[in-house]
């Protein structure tokens, strides 16, 4: 992507950037039936790689106002600068489905995944995760008439899921070089200064979900319902770090530094069918869904319990409101000599004021 902006600074300003993105999935697949048994198995490898690559120019003395190439400007001031990073993930993930008599399933999921965003001592997560159905509606003592209840299924599940999602070199100490103004023997210097603070361990953040489900339907098949409690640990949450005092002289750190706790419940009622419309099927369906949650801080390192933006505390529930509350004002001297102790502050100021 190329760009080139003008401006009434005289001056011309280019920006070239580039995006590489590398991604590839290999894997394999066994299927098979033997009398009530069903065999699934999967096994497969995946690799991601993208590099970012930018250079900015900006120049000086434009030979007018339309001028849209940068041969244009004849000045001597001129600066460059540059961006690049680069980062890879590679994963190897499976998946294994047994199914009895389309009564009882089972599945085991996993991934081992590693990232060059993270240190070498913590670049490796392992995310299994495995999950039971039962058909209910498939065992030879269920004997319901179908319109009433056509189908009935338990579910159940608990895994983890990894998240990388932290920019490339977080955990590294990165100088930024910049040539000084001031000349020094004939000559304008390199010079760097202190760089940022980095988090302690940087690593992957992990969300493990307990999940309860049921499925069931009626009127063979065109009224269906799905149900799901759940409840999801986030272990090593990525976020800012607490807030530091100002003599430090530095921000604080993106990190693993939280632990939340989310609890919620989805369900949905659906109805379908169809009918002839001059000679042609048509299919029709309606949709009902309620989903709510809450989300809780279970750790985080700000024993003063300070509010601040992008900050936590323990037992925080998150979309919480603050505010003032107020129980009324005085309306006469009599309310304000008969206020209690908890008013004695708001008394004097008054008496001051007046």
């Amino acid at each position: 992507m190329l760009r080139l902006e003008t401006s009434m600074n005289d001056n011309i300003y280019q920006v070239d950037q580039r995006y590489r993105y590398l991604f590839g999935n290999l894997y394999s697949e066994y299927e098979r039936t033997i009398g009530d048994h069903y065999f699934k198995g999967l096994l497969g490898y995946n690799y991601e790689q993208r590099t970012y690559n930018s250079t900015y120019i900006t120049k000086t003395g434009l030979l007018n106002d339309d001028v849209e190439n940068i041969n244009l400007a004849v000045g001597q001031n001129t600066t460059a600068t540059a961006g690049y990073n680069k980062y890879r993930n590679v994963g190897v993930f499976m998946r294994a489905n047994y199914i009895f008599k389309d009564r009882y399933l089972f599945e085991f999921n996993g991934r081992y995944d590693g990232s060059s965003k993270f240190p070498t001592n913590q670049r490796w997560g392992l995310f299994p995760s495995a999950s039971v159905g039962w058909r209910i509606s498939e065992e030879p003592f269920f004997q319901v008439d179908k319109r009433a209840l056509s189908d009935l299924k338990l579910r159940a599940s608990y895994g983890s899921l990894g998240n990388g999602n932290v920019d490339p070199y977080s955990y590294l100490d990165i100088y930024e070089i910049k040539i000084m103004d001031r000349v020094l023997n004939g000559q304008k210097p390199a010079y760097t200064s202190v760089p940022k603070v980095i988090p302690d361990n940087l690593t992957w953040e992990t969300a493990r979900t307990a999940n309860l489900g049921l499925d069931l339907s009626s009127l063979n098949g065109k009224l269906t319902f799905t149900g799901d409690i759940y409840q999801r640990k986030t272990l090593n949450m990525y976020t800012l770090g607490v807030a530091l005092p100002d003599i430090f002289g530095a921000e604080s750190p993106k990190g693993n530094y939280a632990d939340m706790t989310t609890k919620g419940f989805e369900v949905s009622l659906t109805y379908k069918d169809r009918f002839d419309l001059n000679g042609s099927p048509f299919n029709w369906s309606v949709r009902g869904t309620l989903a709510d949650y809450r989300s809780n801080i279970d750790r985080y390192e700000n024993k003063e319990g300070l509010i601040k933006d992008g900050s936590y505390y323990e037992g925080q529930r998150i979309g919480e409101i603050w505010g003032y509350v107020t129980q009324g004002l005085f309306q006469n001297q009599a309310e304000i000599d008969g206020a209690t102790k908890i008013d004695q502050i708001v008394k004097q100021w008054y008496n001051i004021s007046r």
